[in-house]
């Protein structure tokens, strides 16, 4: 209970005060808040946070709702059965990821279509930085007990993962759905799970998390990790995970009948024999390094790319060296951190472990994405929040602190606005994407198919004949440079992105 009731007379004072109690209808001499006004001033301030984080997604995102197809969506969306139909995704059963493809089956049943699916995944968006909400402004005081205004860090944090310009490639990019349906249903366990803890004679909340860290298996196997969030929070504080461990049996069997789900999966024995044929492991360790450093420099500071051009390195260099050391660095200030300023140790561990199962041992085609850093941005964002919250208490930098973070949700708003409209087209953000990234010959094959939908030959030739400069046996290319400009001769040249 929020505000536990008080016996009515408990000492001498207590009736002394009593007896100076205004009557009823009057105002109280220093006009402080009564009774009902303190009863109700818990969900008002709830209610006033989670209008705050919907009206601001909606602001960031309100250009994304007529965002076009884009790169995977053809396959993932306009193509397979599983996801044009519910008889289709029946059909399709047993498959990979049940629970996204049915999520796109009923908007289609539904009569929606790309708008429709965008309006989806702005407010799955918006659902979970409500659910971050609840969940920091739960643990944060325990987390950060010298934290004077938990509730605002939580907002804040909340707000900034909502806004920033990373999150986009898993909200406007419609085949982004994968990983936030995955993070909403995982949020929603951990908050469930949490609710257990506190009230362990209402069994409901702890079934609730098993079912609901099943959904998030469903949606995307990388939800796995969310398993291991408790030991993450009962490490930073000093607990046994002897004990912690004994807690989370049940999730360990969601885990067993999820793993036998997938060996009982064809469509998962391809999943992970393509993954593990892609390289090996050397190659995969060096890769990473690679990845963590363009994640940390790259979109954790607002720079978006759907297709960066990262490559596989075939030794060890100099550039390895600093990847490795920046890599280290990090892991070794959560270790330091961990007994002064356990929230500090917890959002870089939850950093780390969100991007652990795309971003580790097991190879993916690409070695980073935006959009696999979607719900490991939520840790450095509490960074930013408990910092801006930590100098707002103080009198000679609460001006600043104020004005910081709201100049920083305002620019990180406007970037997100600005990465939206590259998804207006595919041009666009093939456009985009070349410019960031001049030298992959997959992103001007694109940006070439692009112009060749719109009917302008010329610059659909001109981009192929920059992907057979960078790839010259991308069979692809030359296939379609045939097609847009059979028999040509013209000098093979990368023209600027625009």
């Amino acid at each position: 209970m929020l505000f536990p009731f008080r016996p009515i007379v408990q000492t001498a004072a207590d009736a002394d005060a009593m007896a100076h109690t205004p009557p009823a209808g009057t105002h109280r001499a220093d006009d402080s808040p009564g009774p009902a006004t303190k009863r109700w001033a818990g969900p008002l301030r709830a209610i006033q946070a989670v209008a705050v984080l919907v009206i601001a997604v909606m602001l960031a995102y309100a250009n994304a709702f007529g965002a076009a197809w884009q790169f995977d969506d053809f396959a993932t969306l306009l193509v397979q059965p599983a996801a044009r139909s519910l008889a289709g995704w029946w059909d399709a059963l047993p498959g990979i990821r049940p629970l996204l493809k049915l999520s796109y089956a009923l908007t289609h049943e539904l009569g929606g279509g790309a708008v429709a699916v965008h309006a989806t995944n702005i407010a799955i968006h918006a659902l979970n930085a409500c659910l971050l909400w609840a969940l920091w402004r739960r643990w944060l005081p325990t987390l950060s007990p010298s934290l004077q205004r938990p509730d605002a860090a939580a907002l804040l944090a909340a707000l900034l993962f909502a806004l920033h310009p990373a999150t986009t490639e898993a909200v406007t990019y419609a085949s982004g759905r994968s990983i936030s349906l995955a993070a909403t249903f995982a949020l929603a366990a951990l908050l469930a799970d949490d609710l257990a803890r506190e009230r362990p004679s209402r069994r409901a909340f702890a079934w609730a998390a098993l079912l609901l860290f099943a959904l998030a298996l469903a949606v995307r196997e990388t939800a796995v990790v969310i398993a291991l969030v408790p030991l993450l929070r009962a490490w930073v504080a000093g607990q046994p995970l002897r004990a912690e461990l004994r807690r989370l049996r049940g999730w360990v069997g969601v885990l067993a009948v999820a793993a036998l789900a997938a060996l009982a999966t064809p469509g998962y024995h391809v999943f992970f024999g393509v993954s593990l044929a892609t390289r090996d492991l050397a190659q995969q360790g060096m890769g990473q390094l690679l990845a963590h450093a363009y994640l940390l420099t790259h979109p954790l500071v607002g720079f978006t790319n759907i297709d960066p051009d990262l490559r596989v390195p075939t030794a060890w260099s100099s550039t390895l060296t600093a990847c490795a050391a920046l890599l280290a660095v990090l892991v070794g200030a959560m270790f330091a951190a961990r007994r002064r300023q356990p929230w500090l140790a917890f959002a870089i561990g939850w950093y780390l472990l969100q991007l652990a199962p795309g971003n580790s041992l097991l190879p993916r085609l690409d070695l980073a994405n935006d959009r696999h850093l979607y719900l490991a941005l939520a840790g450095p964002m509490l960074v930013l929040a408990c910092l801006l919250c930590r100098a707002a208490a103080w009198r000679h930098t609460r001006a600043f602190a104020v004005t910081a973070a709201f100049a920083l949700c305002t620019m990180l708003a406007l970037a997100t606005w600005q990465r939206n409209a590259d998804y207006r087209s595919e041009t666009a953000l093939w456009q985009a994407t070349v410019r960031d990234s001049p030298l992959k010959a997959r992103a001007w094959l694109n940006l070439g198919y692009a112009h060749r939908l719109e009917g302008d030959f010329a610059r659909a030739a001109a981009a192929y004949r920059c992907a057979l400069l960078l790839d010259p046996v991308n069979a692809q290319a030359a296939i379609d440079l045939d097609l847009v400009a059979p028999g040509d001769v013209a000098p093979a040249r990368c023209p600027p992105p625009g």
